[in-house]
């Protein structure tokens, strides 16, 4: 009974992490070139920025952190192991995970 009722929440969770980083690249693309956009109004030669530090801020993107990453991967191979062998689609999901 366990696994039918904790075990569903586990497999969905799994599932959630897996497409989460499509999700980030989606979010980290838009938003910064939305706001690109707003900030020369369509003509790359111009900006709306009073400093180059501002600028760089603004057209540069922001640094990539990839402790995150590490605890996500982390995070997957804890529970796939844990659980794995009551739960055996934990193991493709990982994969798949890990693929990503």
């Amino acid at each position: 009974m366990w696994y039918s009722v904790v075990g569903s929440k586990i497999v969905k969770a799994m599932i959630i992490n897996s497409i989460m980083p499509y999700i980030t690249v989606v979010t980290s693309i838009c938003i910064p070139w939305v706001m690109r956009r707003m900030d020369t109004g369509g003509n790359p030669y111009k900006s709306k920025k009073t400093s180059m530090a501002k600028y760089k801020l603004a057209h540069g993107g922001k640094d990539y952190i990839i402790h995150f990453k590490y605890s996500n991967v982390l995070n997957i191979v804890y529970i796939t192991m844990t659980y794995g062998i009551g739960m055996p689609i934990l193991f493709p999901i990982a994969v798949f995970n890990f693929l990503n």
